[in-house]
């Protein structure tokens, strides 16, 4: 007999790995667990993209098949790479994951993609993927890097501690990806990797009332609106006088004197 029950649970966990990690609210890391992955199958890269290329974002590709393959590596620190699959119509072969969509922070057994965002950034010789928190700019943490800085694609590789993961639905694969962290070897902030800092922000790390703005909305109008002055129509114009009818007279003769 069809379970209506079961449906709705199965449209709501849909529905779940469609919406935004950082807008999946804490009750719900719970629902998710993750499997570990064959990590010889994926890539982490620092993608450059802005003005002349000197911003850098995560990119990750799966390898789904063997018919091609997706990157190929170089030799050398840094490791730089070529992504294959800008060059081919990479359906079923490669998978391409881009932003918090396809691949979030986990610690141990907590989904901190609601929490952390993960951003490539530049540091001393090397490029460092960084896990940030919006909520609280003091806590950054580390989660691989470059091993030296060069143009084009670079290879990522994840620091001790640090391995990829799989996120799963009551036993069932999905597509997104964890950077997940051992919470006994990975470097994280005071507070422990469960729970970072979690809790509304302490009161010394607010902003002074008097730098707060406050817009204050303008009281409403009682009195009429004063009409604008009304302009003076400008003098007409004097018509031209109607020629007369009479003849003119005959010009005037002079005597010449001797």
């Amino acid at each position: 007999m069809f379970n209506l029950r079961h449906w709705f649970t199965a449209l709501a966990a849909c529905g779940l790995c469609l919406t935004s990690p950082l807008l999946t609210p804490p009750s719900s890391a719970a629902i998710f667990d993750n499997q570990r992955v064959d990590e010889r199958r994926f890539i982490l890269l620092a993608s450059p993209f802005g003005v002349e290329k000197r911003s850098y974002q995560l990119l990750i590709v799966e390898q789904l098949s063997n018919r091609r393959p997706c990157w190929q590596e170089y030799d050398g620190e840094p490791t730089r790479v070529d992504p294959l699959l800008f060059n081919f119509d990479f359906s079923d072969i490669c998978n391409r994951l881009t932003d918090s969509n396809g691949y979030s922070l986990r610690i141990g057994s907590e989904d901190l993609g609601w929490r952390f965002i993960l951003s490539v950034v530049p540091q001393g010789n090397e490029l460092v993927l960084m896990a940030n928190s919006p909520r609280e700019p003091n806590v950054r943490i580390p989660i691989g890097r470059t091993r030296g800085l060069a143009d084009g694609y670079l290879k990522i590789h994840l620091d001790e501690g640090w391995e990829l993961t799989r996120r799963t639905y009551q036993n069932r694969p999905l597509g997104h990806i964890y950077l997940t962290g051992d919470p006994q070897l990975v470097s994280v902030p005071s507070g422990g990797p469960v729970g970072i800092n979690s809790g509304p922000l302490p009161s010394d790390s607010l902003p002074p009332a008097e730098r707060e703005i406050i817009i204050t909305p303008l009281p409403p109008r009682t009195a009429p609106v004063p009409q604008p002055p009304q302009q003076r129509p400008l003098p007409t114009p004097p018509v031209d006088p109607t020629p007369s009818d009479r003849p003119l007279p005959p010009p005037e003769r002079r005597i010449p004197t001797l």
